[in-house]
């Protein structure tokens, strides 16, 4: 059974949107701004915070893990990547790779830990860990005279979830964002990591074109054109043929787009699950009639009702990540402007309520 698979696979895993690469492609900008800002560890001094935002599958995340792998062949100094999904306390705990009782025990590990040595401590997705939690650790590591802080978040108001004024003080880190990968670069990514993933021959000229210029279309998701490809070889292998067609890359988008879908909105706050929800439902468009909608589902779920700003804020973050389109439309000579919320037209709306109310 195994020995008649056809032989399309050389290494999968570099299809992974966790693995990362020996070299980067499209990020030379931010690779030379933030390897500067790092750079000061090798001269004995503190790197500056930095905060990194961007869309999902802007290449952050593996952007980060790039640089800081080429640091640590010149450095020895401490270098800690974690996920800053849970809450304050697990975090810490990762950072200190201890489980230590009460918080503050887990931060003079980290001190131990550190040695007097200058460090660097990424927090990825630190959104969450604001969201659940709230903004200690960052009041504690800001205050670290030997850390540099690393955040990263898809939410380009990040820093409005911070609500202590004294981590205000103390945290104002480098900002740097990533946009949204175009066509060019998403096919350069997929050209790099389809050497070494597939054998030779195996893909048709048109699949990488293809994977690329539909993952553009879902806001230059890196991570989505990754999955359209190994979905795409998986049907292939699946249906016992040697070549990858662009037949494969549309079978594939039907598995993928659900799937992709359903991760985005589960990766989205309870506040922006529910304005999503509320712009799906509502009958009129307008941002006051979504407005009103969501307030009503917040009563219902027992979710905090928001300022008409914070709404448009969140709206605007889900403008971002491709699930919702805002539409301007003048009223007329002198009469100003006005602007519509929609769904996403290249998402089906039951795929996104039913991920919702899975997910909420």
């Amino acid at each position: 059974m195994f020995e008649k698979r056809p032989r399309i696979f050389k290494n999968r895993d570099i299809l992974s949107p966790l693995f990362v690469p020996d070299t980067l492609q499209d990020r030379k900008k931010e690779v030379e701004i933030i390897s500067q800002y790092l750079g000061y560890i090798l001269d004995g001094a503190t790197p500056p915070n930095i905060l990194i935002t961007g869309p999902p599958g802007s290449g952050k995340t593996v952007t980060i893990k790039y640089i800081l792998n080429e640091l640590q062949k010149h450095t020895d100094a401490p270098i800690k990547y974690v996920k800053a999904d849970g809450t304050a306390y697990q975090v810490a705990a990762s950072i200190a790779e201890r489980r230590d009782p009460g918080f503050l025990n887990l931060i003079n590990k980290i001190r131990e830990k550190i040695q007097g040595k200058k460090a660097i401590i990424v927090l990825d997705e630190v959104d969450k860990m604001l969201a659940k939690d709230s903004d200690r650790l960052l009041y504690h590591l800001s205050r670290e005279p030997d850390i540099c802080t690393i955040t990263i978040s898809n939410k380009l108001t990040v820093m409005s979830m911070i609500t202590d004024p004294r981590v205000l003080s103390s945290f104002q880190p480098r900002r740097i964002n990533f946009p949204p990968y175009n066509a060019n670069q998403l096919t350069e990514i997929l050209e790099y990591r389809a050497e070494r993933a597939f054998y030779d021959n195996v893909l048709e000229d048109s699949v990488i074109p293809l994977c690329a210029a539909m993952a553009a279309q879902r806001n230059g998701d890196a991570r989505y054109a990754l999955e359209l490809l190994t979905f795409a070889a998986d049907i292939a292998i699946r249906n016992k043929q040697k070549k990858i067609t662009e037949e494969h890359v549309r079978a594939a988008q039907d598995e993928v787009e659900i799937e992709f879908i359903r991760n985005s909105i589960a990766e989205l706050r309870e506040n922006q699950k529910l304005l999503l929800y509320a712009t799906l439902i509502s009958k009129e468009k307008t941002p006051r009639r979504v407005y009103k909608t969501y307030n009503k589902l917040a009563k219902q779920y027992g979710i905090n009702s928001l300022t008409q700003r914070r709404l448009s804020q969140l709206l605007r973050e889900l403008e971002l990540y491709g699930l919702v389109e805002i539409e301007v439309v003048g009223r007329g000579r002198g009469r100003g402007v006005k602007w519509l919320v929609r769904p996403s037209s290249t998402i089906d709306d039951d795929v996104m309520l039913e991920a919702i109310r899975r997910s909420l």
